[in-house]
Formats: C-alpha cells, structure tokens, sequence
C-alpha cells in the first residue's frame, strides 16, 4: 500500500478556512475565506486529501464542464511533499475529467516551474497565456 492509499480520500471540496491555510502554506496566491466560501461549493469536481481530520493535500476542476476546464488549487502540505501525493492527485483528477467531461472539452492549468514537470508528464504542455485580477488596482504578478 502507497502513503497516498493510508490516508483518507474525499471529493467533498474543503472547507474555506482549511483552503485558505493550505493555499498559504504552499506557496498559492493568497485569497479570502469569503472568496472561498463563494467558490468552493461551485467547483465541478474537488478532491481532498486528509491524514485524520487535517486538509494534507487538494485540487479542483472548476469550469464550464463541457468546453473548457481548469485544474487549479493543486497543493500538497509541504510536510507531505515528496511522497508522491501530488501525483496520486493529479490522476484522480485527471480520472475524473475522462469520465465526467466530453472527449473535446479544453482541459487546462496554471503550473509553477517547479510542478510544470509533474504536469508535463501527465500530458500537459505549456502554453502562452495571461491573467488579470478582478481589481484593476491590484497589479498582475510578473
């Protein structure tokens, strides 16, 4: 059995305080427990990972469901990085996506440097994007 397999497995999305502290604690862009508690209940697909009662690892598919799809919220607690969660992950997602979505549906995401080759080896490649943030007096990062 794999340490992925040990711990407990969920598509229920997390919960707004627990998105918000693990976002922060990998590195994610910082958002609001009110944005979160907006977003989670519209994600298409959420997987949540859990040792005991504690949020060790997620992601999201959020979306339209049949044209275009991100995967986004993918974070590991750093204490758990290393041990091929991100992976086991990634694959229930992209699992997901294969069964639930059309065979045309755009599926997408955003990858630091540092996980572009996770994603690359499940198919991914990069492409030429950009981004804006809702409040024109927030500057993009660079």
């Amino acid at each position: 059995m794999s340490v992925a397999d040990a711990l407990t497995w969920s598509t229920a999305p997390p919960r707004a305080a627990e998105y918000v502290a693990l976002r922060a604690a990998t590195g994610l862009g910082p958002r609001s427990e009110a944005s979160a508690r907006r977003a989670l209940p519209q994600s298409l697909h959420a997987v949540c990972v859990r040792d005991g009662d504690r949020l060790v690892a997620m992601g999201r598919a959020v979306g339209d469901g049949g044209c275009f799809v991100l995967l986004t919220d993918m974070a590991v607690a750093p204490d758990w990085q290393g041990r091929g969660l991100g992976r086991a992950l990634l694959n229930r997602l992209i699992a997901w996506c294969e069964t639930a979505l059309p065979p045309d549906c755009h599926i997408s995401l955003v990858s630091s440097e540092r996980a572009a080759p996770l994603y690359r080896s499940a198919g991914f490649r990069p492409c030429r994007g950009m981004d804006r943030y809702a409040d024109p007096a927030r500057p993009s990062p660079p």
